[in-house]
């Protein structure tokens, strides 16, 4: 009876760590394909702002 409470209680700590584990993936996920879009807009606000500014058709000028 003992050694079956036992083992029950080590199932039920696995299938609580599997869930949190599930948890911090799913948040992972979301704040990774938060962040990229973010990063998607600002550099094609950048890109933008160079186009527009005739920057990416200048040549760069050499350091002295």
């Amino acid at each position: 009876m003992i050694k079956q409470l036992r083992s029950m209680k080590k199932g039920q700590a696995l299938v609580e760590y599997a869930l949190v584990l599930a948890l911090i993936a799913v948040v992972a996920i979301l704040v990774i394909k938060a962040l990229g879009t973010k990063t998607t807009s600002t550099f094609d606000n950048i890109q933008g702002q160079m186009t527009s500014q005739s920057v990416m058709n200048s040549t760069p000028t050499p350091a002295n």
